[in-house]
Order: C-alpha cells, then sequence, then structure tokens
C-alpha cells in the first residue's frame, strides 16, 4: 500500500471538510482540484493551507490500460473548424496540445442531414452536414450508395479539419458515432426525431441503406481527414422519449430490437465493404439504461459489438455497467458527459470545477473505463448567457455566431483547468489504482514508472451544498425547521431551515444556494410542499426555484442548488428524526483501564489519557458514523470529538479532545480483532489509538501510533 500525504495546516487554519447535511442524504463539502505528479496547471484554487489528507493507494486493484481523455467534436467543430487559422489552431491547442489539455481522443459526429428545404431550426453548430449528395429534382428513395453522385465526400470539412488537427497534435484514438439517419430515411423527415418521443424516427425498411450510409460515411471522413476510425457507434442515447421533431439537435428513438437489427446491419455492411472498424455500443444516456438494453440482445448482436459505451448524464448502475463488460470480457467506455454546474454562468467560481471533478472520480471508481471522453469541450457563450441557460457547460466558451470570428475571445472557465488535473497527467497506458479515497483518483505511470495522484482538496474559506450518504447521528446533517408564523398552518407557511452544527440557514443569493445567518429575508424562507406520503417539496419564497439535486446525481458529493419545479425524484426530500447517541466506555484491553478525558474537562485541547472506569460521563463515548465509513468518536459530558493533535501524522501525536469540526483527524475507522475487542484507526494518518509506551498507570497518555496488534490498542466498547 502506497500512503500519499499533504502538507499538515496548524489549527487554527483547518477548514472542515464536511461541514453540514440535508433531510436523509444531503452534505456540504468543500473542496478543490490540486495539481497532481510532477508538475501543476494553473492555479485555480482559493489560496491556503490544506488540512491534512493521508490516501492510501493499492496497487494490487488495477484498472484496464488507460487509453486517454477526449472530447466530441459535434457543434464546435462544425462552427470552428471554419474560423481563421489563428482561432482555430488556437481552440485546437487548448485541447489537444502538449501544452493545453492534451486530449488524445476525438469523437467524430457523422451528420444525418436535413433537406434543403426545410427552414433552418437547429441551435448553432448542431446541423451537422450529412455525406449524401442529392444532384437533381428529389424521388422516393433517391438515393443510391452506389452511385458516386449521391456522394458528397467534402460535405463535413469543418469537423474534418478537426479530425487532422487533433492527429498531428497526438491524438491516436478516433471514434464515429451518429445521431440520425439522412432526412429521406426517417419516419418524420427530420433528423431531429420522430413526432413521438417514444417512436422509432428511422423507416423500417430503411436499416440496409443507413448501414451503407454509415460505411461510406466512415470511409469518405477517413479520406478527408488522414485518420482511421477506432471505432464506429450507430446510435446515440437510444431508447429515451426525448427525441422529437422539430427538437434542436439531432437525434432517434431506437428500441432495444431496432437497435439490436442497426448493430447487425451495419457489421455485414462493414464486412462486404472489408472495413474492420469494431462497432461500439449502444451509447445510452446512463449506465442503468445501458444495461437494460444490453440484457436484451441476442448472442449474435453481442458478439457484433467491439466496445461497450455508455454516458454519465444519469449515473444509477455505474458498477452494473462494469461488471457487464467484465462479464463479456469486453473494454468499456464513459463516452460522452459534461455538467453545467451547480452555478449560473462563471469563468472564476470554483463550484463547477468541483461538480465536474467529483463526476470525474466517481465515474472512475464506479464505472472503471478504459477512456473518459467529455460531451463538446467547447460550447456556445451565448447559449450560457444569463438570458439563455446561465449555466457552465464546456471547458471553453465561445460564440459560435460572432460578429468576427478571428477576434472571438476564447473564455476558459475553471472546469477548463479541474480537466488539465486529470489529462495532463493520468496519460494512455496509465492504471487506474484502488485509494481509500473516493476523491482522490491514483493511478500508476504507464510501465509502471511511479504514480500520479489527483486529490480534490478543501480549500479555506468556501463552501458548497453536496448530497451525502445518510449519518442521521452526525449534527452535520441535522437541520431546525422554524415555522415564521406560529399562526400560519398553510401549505405556504414559510420555514427557516437551519444547520445544527453551524448554525447557518440555507439561503438562495444570485440564484445559487448558499449560507446565511438566521434572519428575516425572503431568501433564506423556504415552502415545504407534499401529498402526505412522506416526501416533500422545498420552495424558495424569493426565487421560486426548488431545492435540487444537481443532475438529478446519485454520487456522494454531488452538489445539491435550487432549480425550477421538475417533479423529479431529486428535488423530493424526507426528513427523518436524527438518531439518537448511544454512550459507551472504551476499555483498553492491556491494563483494563477507560478512554477518558483528563479532569472531565470541557474545552478544545483537554488532554485524553486513561483512567481507572468509573461511569463519569467523560468516560462515555459515541461512535458517531460520518457516512463514509468512518466514525466520530464523541465525548458526552462535552460533545467534543476525538482529535490528533495538529493533524499529525507521526507516531507518538497526542490524541485530545476538539470540537466536532470534519476533519480527517478526527474521524476513525472501527475495526473488529475476532475476540470482541476492537482497535480506531485515524482516517487521515492510518495509525491506531493506543496508550502510551503500553502503560498501565492512571493518566498514561493516549496516542496514535502504528498499529502493532498489541492490547495496548485494543479496546472493549462496554
Amino acid at each position: 500500500m502506497f500512503c500519499i500525504r499533504s502538507r499538515p495546516a496548524s489549527r487554527r487554519s483547518r477548514t472542515p471538510r464536511s461541514l453540514a447535511a440535508l433531510g436523509a442524504a444531503a452534505a456540504l463539502v468543500a473542496t478543490a482540484v490540486t495539481a497532481a505528479g510532477s508538475g501543476s496547471a494553473p492555479a485555480s484554487a482559493a489560496e491556503g493551507p490544506a488540512a491534512a489528507l493521508t490516501v492510501r493507494l493499492d496497487p494490487s486493484y488495477q484498472h484496464p490500460a488507460f487509453e486517454g481523455w477526449g472530447t466530441a467534436l459535434a457543434w464546435f467543430a462544425n462552427v470552428t473548424g471554419g474560423w481563421p487559422d489563428a482561432q482555430r489552431n488556437a481552440l485546437a491547442d487548448a485541447l489537444y496540445g502538449a501544452d493545453g489539455l492534451g486530449f488524445t481522443i476525438a469523437r467524430y459526429n457523422i451528420g444525418g442531414g436535413d433537406s434543403p428545404e426545410t427552414t433552418p431550426y437547429m441551435r448553432p453548430g448542431a446541423a451537422v452536414p450529412g455525406y449524401w449528395n442529392r444532384p437533381g429534382p428529389e424521388a422516393p428513395d433517391w438515393w443510391d450508395p452506389n452511385r458516386a453522385d449521391h456522394w458528397n465526400p467534402g460535405a463535413d470539412a469543418s469537423q474534418c479539419w478537426w479530425l487532422t488537427a487533433a492527429k498531428a497534435r497526438g491524438a491516436k484514438t478516433f471514434e464515429a458515432f451518429s445521431n440520425s439517419a439522412p432526412y429521406f430515411m426517417t419516419n418524420s423527415g427530420l433528423v431531429s426525431g420522430a413526432a413521438n418521443g417514444r417512436q422509432d424516427n428511422l423507416r423500417a425498411d430503411q436499416y440496409d441503406r443507413f448501414a451503407a450510409y454509415l460505411t461510406g460515411a466512415l470511409q469518405r471522413a477517413q479520406s478527408a481527414s488522414g485518420v482511421t476510425f477506432d471505432s464506429v457507434s450507430p446510435v446515440n442515447e437510444p431508447d429515451t422519449d426525448y427525441w422529437h421533431a422539430g427538437g434542436r439537435q439531432e437525434g432517434s428513438h431506437w428500441d432495444p430490437a431496432s437497435q439490436a437489427r442497426m448493430i447487425t446491419t451495419l457489421r455485414a455492411a462493414l464486412d462486404a465493404k472489408g472495413v474492420k472498424t469494431p462497432i461500439a455500443a449502444m451509447d445510452e444516456t446512463n449506465p442503468e439504461k445501458f444495461r437494460s438494453d444490453w440484457e436484451s440482445y441476442a448472442p449474435e448482436v453481442r458478439a457484433a459489438v467491439g466496445r461497450l459505451n455508455t454516458h454519465t448524464y444519469g449515473t444509477n448502475g455505474r458498477t452494473g455497467a462494469r461488471d457487464t463488460a467484465k462479464g463479456e470480457a469486453a473494454p468499456l467506455w464513459m463516452s460522452e458527459v459534461d455538467t453545467g454546474g451547480s452555478a449560473p454562468q462563471s469563468f472564476t467560481d470554483m463550484s463547477p470545477a468541483l461538480d465536474l471533478a467529483r463526476h470525474i472520480n466517481d465515474d472512475i471508481r464506479e464505472l472503471e473505463p478504459s477512456a473518459w471522453v467529455l460531451w463538446q469541450a467547447v460550447e456556445d457563450y451565448e447559449n450560457m448567457t444569463p438570458g439563455h441557460e446561465n449555466s457552465n457547460w464546456g471547458l471553453i466558451q465561445t460564440d459560435f455566431t460572432p460578429e468576427n470570428a478571428a477576434t472571438e475571445p476564447l473564455r476558459k472557465n475553471k472546469k477548463y483547468w479541474a480537466m488539465a488535473n486529470y489529462s495532463r497527467f493520468v496519460r494512455p497506458g496509465a492504471r487506474i489504482v484502488d485509494t481509500d479515497d473516493p476523491q482522490t483518483l491514483a493511478a500508476v505511470r504507464p510501465g509502471g514508472d511511479g504514480v500520479v495522484v489527483v486529490p480534490v482538496a478543501t480549500v479555506n474559506g468556501t463552501s458548497a451544498p453536496v448530497q451525502r450518504t445518510s449519518a442521521p447521528a452526525d449534527t452535520a446533517q441535522q437541520w431546525t425547521f422554524t415555522k415564521l408564523s406560529a399562526t400560519d398552518w398553510s401549505s405556504t407557511a414559510a420555514y427557516r431551515v437551519t444547520n445544527a452544527k453551524t448554525g447557518k440557514a440555507l439561503a438562495v443569493s444570485g440564484g445559487t444556494l448558499t449560507f446565511a445567518a438566521p434572519g428575516a429575508s425572503t431568501a433564506q424562507q423556504w415552502i415545504r410542499s407534499t401529498t402526505g406520503d412522506g416526501h416533500h417539496t422545498l420552495v424558495n419564497a424569493a426565487s421560486g426555484t426548488l431545492l435540487d439535486v444537481t443532475g438529478a446525481s446519485t454520487d456522494d458529493g454531488a452538489p445539491v442548488g435550487v432549480y425550477r419545479p421538475t417533479a423529479g425524484a431529486n428535488q423530493s426530500w424526507t426528513f427523518p428524526v436524527a438518531a439518537a447517541d448511544t454512550w459507551k466506555t472504551l476499555a483498553f484491553r492491556h491494563s483494563s483501564r477507560c478512554l477518558d478525558v483528563s479532569g472531565a474537562g470541557s474545552g478544545d485541547g483537554a488532554a485524553v489519557v486513561q483512567y481507572g472506569c468509573n461511569a463519569g460521563t467523560n468516560q462515555q463515548w459515541s461512535l458517531r458514523s460520518t457516512g463514509n465509513g468512518y466514525v466520530n468518536v464523541v465525548a458526552r459530558h462535552s460533545g467534543k470529538c476525538l482529535d490528533v493533535s495538529d493533524v499529525s501524522t507521526a507516531d507518538g501525536a497526542v490524541v485530545l479532545q476538539y470540537a466536532c469540526n470534519g476533519g480527517r483527524n478526527q474521524e476513525w475507522a472501527v475495526r473488529g480483532t475476532g475476540d470482541g475487542y476492537l482497535t480506531l484507526t485515524a482516517r487521515h494518518s492510518a495509525k491506531c489509538l493506543g496508550v502510551d509506551g503500553a502503560a498501565t498507570t492512571d493518566g498514561a497518555a493516549v496516542v496514535q501510533r502504528a498499529c502493532d496488534g498489541t492490547g495496548a490498542q485494543q479496546l472493549r466498547l462496554g
């Protein structure tokens, strides 16, 4: 096992990692990405010392060799690939250059293309041109894949420029994917979907022609760009209901049987042309739906698939997709996702970067993909402004309809630098390894030459609401609802929601969920709605927005913000009563003496010793779950936590009591010995609680030391 330690901060400057929690499953965390490896990306976090963090690496569990990081090209490439050389090269350098993100994967969108007679209706960049050519008046089923004049090999010069540019900067892996068949093969006559979102849009008699189209487009894109595609994906987010005729992007519903038919038809078409490119499938919107689709495929369909692709816009079922891939002995990609973040459009706010970093960490840890690919890394600035989506999609934002493309700003947000901490250091050929911290990613470098560690670490003075695994006894997850009018019993009565640990009230400021000193402002007034089934929504009185888990994420640490009403489960909360503490003594095995706060002191820094057991409240302790596999050890007489002084990682560091603050030097792993005793291991140092020098006398100091299995480090919970 490897241990990675950061520099300890002084006690006065420590910032709690977990500050508060909501309902049964939400908490606050203050985190930021720090640089990894032997170099670092430009600073993107607040200044100040970080709390000590010990992370244990387990190279005995290694993920598949990593293929790399990348982005879909699609809309931004369709726009910027035709910009002036200086501008488009600056963008390519920022994404694929050695001094940029160093991406090595590009996903190329084979456009379907609407009829020339259709009035344009898609968002900027989304009308990706198709490779077909209509040389004369349209007739039924006019397109013939065997006629050269029915193809336009130069149709997609902008995206092809990007393929060439990515390859020139070191990209090694290329995938082609399709969102829709050309308009003349669809039921609706549009590439945006069928009139009914649950209806397939490819006509039942067009499978062979669409397979021929994908095969020919693949070959022509390769010829135009000079790249060789490593895979082709024929369907995208197929078994969903949000592709509708007239929508602002290409898309098509495919029920699972239709997916299977398309996969085998495309495989036959590729083979007939001598094209060995593997098929990737099925680029479903979330791992749970991916697994459901896959389980419906017959063996011959599965055999036609060379790689499994899933998106993680929804996060349920990641481990199921992981194990499906292992069972099939097939590589697995996380092939598309992005996060707008929990804050309005901003180029200085760290919270969108932290949201992205947490999503990457959770994807890698739970899914074990061999590649991680962003949705378009360059987003339309105008669409992200407060007058439109007011969000933070993309790593770089630029106007897709600029007055002058040559001078249009290329605006990097904090997500860009968060991404750099992964893509610059975890390189193709690296192997991700297990860590004991869910928000630290670690990898053995290619060839075993050292390790890279990317932690999402604490930053002083910042906080953002997130959801956490339920730990009802933790004051960070305890809230007081104060009705602001003693006589208002209506369904629109207003409440103030105050955290038990911080004393701060939930509030909305500038469209963002935050915390404030309790006051009378409507920004911190919440209206409770319920149908009486134990579930509730909370409507902010000032903004009309609801308390909401961003992106309906199920991740531990996912951001909590506010959003318009959607009736989604991510806006539904339960309010369980906090679990009562169970107070017990902890007696050392070697001396039969009890863990004791010396002199029953109630102040911070009071010494913790062993002393003859006497039933005093200063010898009674509660093991409060922190919700992450660790506990706080809380003294009954003072309500304060067992704490390793100064966040020290040294042998012999003194253990004392201190106000509970969420620090890792107050979190302990409880491990049974198998014969009725337990040990307490400090999370930050991986060292055991024990009596100094194995003394048996009253008043002997309690310290941390390397775990040695002796009775001086074993306790009985009485």
